[in-house]
Parts: C-alpha cells; structure tokens; sequence
C-alpha cells in the first residue's frame, strides 16, 4: 500500500463572494474538492512561473554577440596562459 505524503501546510487567502463561488463552480465540473482544485491550478502557475524564470531572453543584438563570441577562437591572456599551465600540471601527472 502506497504512503501519501502527509498534507501540514496550510495557506489562507481571501477573495470576494463572486471569485469564491466561481472556483467553487469550476471544481465541482472537475469533480474536485475546491481545496484540490486551488492546489493544482496554484501548482500549475508555480511551475510556469518557474519555467518562465529558467529562459534567458537575448535581444536580437544579444543574440548575434553570443553567437560571435560562442564561435569565435578565444583570445589568449595572461589568465588563460596560467590556466592551461595548471590544466597540464594537473592532468599530465
């Protein structure tokens, strides 16, 4: 027999009559509870809010720059002389 995970949280929230009857509505054509029903639509945004947070939006301009530096040879620096020196040490042994 499976373990459902144990509900402890709870979230409050106020809203008008009208809003309250309308989830109410839309839940019973689901067959839902209404708490089930605001669960999985405030999941559902949650997820999409999060997912919409992850994408990087480039400008067009952006999107040629990184795509230039992405394909162009690296410049040698100082930094990346050290780098490689390290990378060798490291790795030659």
């Amino acid at each position: 027999m499976a373990v459902k995970d144990k509900k402890e949280e709870r979230i409050d929230a106020r809203l008008t009559a009208e809003a309250k009857q309308q989830i109410d509505q839309a839940a019973a054509l689901q067959g839902r509870s209404t708490s089930d029903f605001i669960v999985q639509a405030a999941l559902k945004e949650a997820s999409q809010v999060i997912e919409q947070q992850r994408i990087i939006r480039l400008t067009v301009e952006e999107s040629v720059a990184l795509a230039e530096l992405m394909t162009s040879k690296p410049k040698v620096n100082k930094a990346s002389v050290a780098a490689m020196r390290r990378h060798k040490e490291i790795f030659s042994s």
